[in-house]
């Protein structure tokens, strides 16, 4: 049984100019998981989206995280941003193509998670 256990770290500022990596990013690990055309262009918008939201709402000078994983049965995208708040506070969080919308708070960091869900590779 073959393991599909992936996992990319972005560290970058909180920028919408370097967004683009992060949708190249989710763009690759979509493809990976064998989506069709349509549904990696919407989740790849969907986490493009979600990284503009959370910028929007970081103050600091503070260097944000974006954290890829591919499992066997879903992909996580994980936008942490140094605030001492939770992201759900913050409005109504969600997106196209995404199945589920998870924040809470880690180590002094507020942390959003996308999940989309796919069919396991055997």
């Amino acid at each position: 049984m073959a393991d599909y256990q992936l996992h990319l770290r972005l560290t970058l500022d909180a920028d919408e100019r370097l967004t683009a990596a992060v949708g190249g990013a989710a763009r690759y690990f979509a493809d990976s998981a064998g989506l069709t055309e349509e549904v990696i262009l919407q989740l790849q918008a969907s986490v493009l989206a979600a990284c503009k939201h959370c910028f929007h709402l970081h103050v600091s000078a503070a260097p944000c995280e974006v954290n890829f994983h591919r499992l066997r049965d879903r992909l996580d995208v994980e936008v942490a941003l140094p605030l001492e708040e939770a992201l759900a506070e913050k409005g109504n969080l969600a997106w196209a193509g995404i199945d589920e919308v998870h924040c809470e708070t880690r180590q002094n960091s507020a942390v959003l998670r996308l999940t989309k869900f796919i069919a396991a590779v055997q």
